[in-house]
């Protein structure tokens, strides 16, 4: 049977840790009770626990480091661009304070309008950094939501079989989501049976 919510659940699952649903027990060493007919599983612990699962949360975490890392390499790099001018402006402004007595009426006019283009160049390059850094993030950002929605598409098409094959195995008519349980019989829950169907698959 598919769940409709199970997408968003993977989708939660594979985004990074979330607090324990008030139903989540530890797993069940108890026999299934005969002639049941449902149970429930705990979807972000089959996620979390199983191999595909796994997989697809250190592919995704890989993705994130890489861009983390490209990111702020890029970043270093145009931060020490607009650092370098910027040293070039100060020292271009000592130069103009110390000369004031000194330097010609030309020579003091030329160095401000010097001074003037500089601070000019330093504001235009720092908006281009920040709409470069915004444009690299967001580039990264759909990166990673890409990923995590093919990662998503490969384990509901895992997960579906798991979850009819342990169904059809006992003989249960449903399996409930535990997100949405207050309290469950700990014998009903089949969590680590379809984690290992979907780790053999």
């Amino acid at each position: 049977m598919r769940l409709a919510v199970l997408t968003t659940l993977i989708a939660v699952a594979l985004s990074g840790p979330t607090a324990a649903p008030v139903a989540a027990q530890a797993p069940s060493s108890l026999p299934f009770p005969a002639g049941t007919r449902y149970a429930f599983v705990d979807l972000q612990r089959i996620v979390a626990e199983s191999v595909h699962g796994q997989n697809a949360n250190a592919q995704v975490q890989q993705l994130l480091d890489r861009k983390r890392t490209e990111i702020e390499a890029r970043q270093a790099t145009l931060q020490t661009q607009i650092d370098t001018k910027n040293q070039s402006l100060l020292q271009m402004q000592q130069r103009l304070a110390q000369g004031e007595t000194v330097m010609s009426l030309e020579a003091r006019q030329s160095l401000s309008r010097d001074i003037n283009r500089l601070q000019v160049d330093i504001q235009r390059d720092t908006e281009d950094a920040q709409a470069e850094m915004q444009r690299v993030t967001q580039d990264a950002d759909a990166e990673v939501t890409e990923l995590q929605q093919r990662l998503q598409v490969e384990l509901d098409s895992r997960l579906g079989p798991a979850l009819s094959a342990v169904a059809t195995a006992r003989g249960v008519d449903f399996i409930l989501n535990s997100a949405g349980l207050v309290w469950a019989n700990p014998a009903l829950d089949l969590t680590q049976v379809v984690i290992n169907d979907l780790n053999g698959r």
